[in-house]
């Protein structure tokens, strides 16, 4: 059987989850469902029962633990790094433009009715990476990143995050995993880094997550050996993802936290005695052997400027990210959300534009003329409870020098 997915098609009902962990970017622009309308460690904690075993992330209860600071000479990043951070994180070093293409998957353990492997193809849009200018990232987000690393021992693994820089919708985090013998918590790839990013490998015993955000996991394979990975992360701050939400959003003061759990088993181990016993909770079970918290620095976070339309519509954007109202957007189908945002451009004063996401509507296939053309040059992107869309960049943005910003066809320009 061969089943094709459109990553612009939002039919997930009947896909097995190998198929969504093979699948492209295109099906990471999940929307948070009414499920998060209470806390969301809740709904992680079902939802790993239900659905992936310990396959996600999840969130632990707070035992604050020591961490090592290192602290960063005071001067600038960009001298400090010689502008490695800022090609890394919103360059192209370590990442590479890839064009369109389709590819198909076969899964040997799942069989037709003829005996044959099940099949499916997905497409997988053009990413654009550009050079970063160092000098103007300086100028635009040097003094709000926090570049004093903190060393976490989480047994075996050690984690050492680097930088952190945020704005109130997004954060971007740097860190290192380093074992001995090799770096086994996370499943990485090329297909991973364009898809949903790194996932946790559940034949071992380490979880670990920030707690004020959540998004994807690039692993830099340039730069990585098997026994040091780099990792970048960019996360929707909770308080954009969970707008109008009835529970307590973990803010950012001065810090994020990063929560860690160990256990005595490997989680596949653990799911399949909790599922056995069928009365212990995926949070609180004997396996715990570690499950701690530790501060980690942030600076103050990047200003956003509003851009409005003439019907009123709204969006808030910084350098490294952008957050898009969606009501007042017109639709073909009920409401505008996530699912309806087919194309996003920031065009700037020099006539020069960012081409975020191009893609076939799925309301009108006509949108776009071919496959070939899709584009999704974004590091993350997420729908809120209230349809917003969070769009983390993969490049800096200059906001005085936009023009406008479009959003399927309607202008948006600065208030």
């Amino acid at each position: 059987m061969n089943k094709k997915f459109d990553i612009n098609e939002n039919s997930l009902q009947d896909m097995s989850i190998e198929e969504f962990d093979a699948i492209d970017a295109g099906l990471e622009r999940h929307k948070f469902s009414d499920k998060y309308t209470k806390r969301k460690e809740q709904y992680l904690k079902n939802y790993r029962k239900e659905m992936l075993g310990f396959t996600s992330r999840g969130f632990v209860k707070v035992a604050v633990a020591a961490a090592v600071l290192i602290i960063a000479t005071p001067v600038s990043v960009n001298a400090a790094t010689n502008g490695e951070l800022f090609q890394r994180l919103w360059g192209n070093a370590g990442k590479k433009t890839t064009s369109s293409y389709e590819q198909t998957f076969v899964e040997e353990e799942k069989l037709d009715d003829n005996g044959k492997p099940s099949e499916y193809t997905v497409t997988i849009p053009k990413a654009e990476y550009v050079e970063a200018d160092t000098e103007k990232a300086e100028e635009l987000i040097g003094k709000n990143i926090a570049s004093e690393p903190t060393v976490i021992k989480m047994g075996d693994t050690t984690m050492t995050v680097m930088s952190v820089t945020r704005d109130k919708n997004g954060i971007v985090a740097e860190y290192t995993l380093e074992k001995e013998g090799g770096v086994d918590c996370l499943n990485y790839s090329d297909l991973d880094n364009m898809a949903k990013g790194a996932w946790f490998n559940e034949d071992q015993n380490l979880m670990f997550a920030f707690r004020e955000g959540s998004g994807k996991i690039y692993v830099d394979l340039e730069k990585s050996t098997e026994e040091k990975l780099y990792c970048y992360e960019y996360m929707v701050d909770n308080r954009a993802g969970f707008y109008g939400a009835e529970n307590d959003i973990p803010k950012i003061t001065d810090h994020l936290t990063l929560d860690y759990t160990l256990y005595n088993l490997t989680r596949s181990e653990v799911c399949a005695k909790i599922e056995e016993s069928g009365d212990l909770n995926f949070d609180e079970t004997p396996y715990i052997t570690e499950e701690k918290s530790v501060n980690i620095p942030v600076s103050e976070e990047i200003e956003t400027t509003v851009f409005t339309s003439k019907d009123g519509g709204n969006i808030e954007i910084s350098p490294i990210a952008m957050n898009v109202d969606m009501n007042k957007l017109e639709s073909d189908t009920d409401e505008a959300s996530i699912d309806t945002l087919y194309k996003m451009e920031i065009v700037y004063k020099d006539g020069s534009n960012y081409l975020i996401t191009d893609k076939r509507y799925p309301y009108d296939t006509g949108s776009i003329n071919d496959v070939e053309e899709e584009v999704e040059s974004f590091s993350y992107i997420c729908g809120s409870l209230d349809n917003h869309v969070i769009t983390l960049f993969n490049r800096l943005v200059d906001v005085d020098q936009v023009d406008h910003i479009r959003i399927n066809g309607t202008d948006y320009t600065v208030k």
